[in-house]
């Protein structure tokens, strides 16, 4: 029999690898659904963690659940539910009519060592819960990595040692169901600019598709022009 995505969730933290990592794959493959099932499940851990910051072992399946169905490191704090691949983001936001914001990184952002804006994207942009709110109600979700992050070592000589990535350099696209490029946000912002931005470019997305063909790409071309 199939297992629900309660009995899913509760498998996903076990303790035998084989059977949390059947579960965590079969959660990622139901998308937002299969997210949602560990949020509901772990309500009270994550509000724990939040509010004490203690991990042990039970915790540390869980958030390696949450950011491996999600493909976000710390995905506790924001609730996103990232594609990876493109194609399949094009389908689920043809299917919803909803927008792409797309990613691109150094390292992986299911990953510590991911660039250092998007480890700032995680703290500051994500985790806001009006940026959450909305690009999960009006956005599809999707990130692709250019590059490995460069990383530096620290050694302070007397056996601690630290490592760090040194580099930004990333880029949020913002596409419409098609792919096509709306606009693009590169670097770092506050969360009101990166909300301005979104806000903005999802209503330009709905006044384009109701235009006729052939005047689209013209008005997509003008409003990269004027925003850029």
């Amino acid at each position: 029999f199939a297992a629900t995505t309660e009995e899913l969730a509760v498998n996903a933290v076990s303790i035998d690898t084989n059977t949390a990592s059947a579960s965590i794959a079969d959660l990622r493959s139901m998308g937002v659904t299969g997210l949602d099932a560990l949020f509901a499940k772990y309500a009270a851990d994550i509000e724990r963690f939040k509010k004490t910051g203690q991990s042990d072992d039970n915790w540390k399946r869980i958030a390696a659940a949450l950011d491996t169905v999600a493909m976000q490191k710390d995905d506790y704090t924001s609730q996103l539910f990232w594609y990876t691949d493109l194609d399949e983001a094009k389908r689920v936001a043809k299917a919803q009519n909803k927008p792409i914001l797309s990613l691109r990184l150094l390292g992986n952002l299911n990953e510590e060592f991911s660039c250092a804006n998007s480890r700032l994207f995680r703290a500051i942009l994500y985790p806001n819960a009006e940026i959450s709110k909305y690009l999960t109600e009006n956005y599809i979700l999707h990130w692709k990595s250019v590059r490995p992050a460069p990383r530096i070592t620290i050694d302070f000589g007397d056996g601690r040692k630290i490592e760090r990535t040194i580099t930004g350099n990333s880029i949020h696209y913002i596409l419409d169901s098609d792919g096509n490029v709306i606009d693009a946000i590169p670097g770092l912002y506050t969360p009101s600019m990166f909300m301005k931005y979104l806000t903005s470019a999802n209503l330009a997305i709905k006044t384009i598709k109701r235009l006729p063909a052939a005047q689209q790409n013209q008005a997509r071309l003008k409003y990269r022009k004027e925003n850029f």
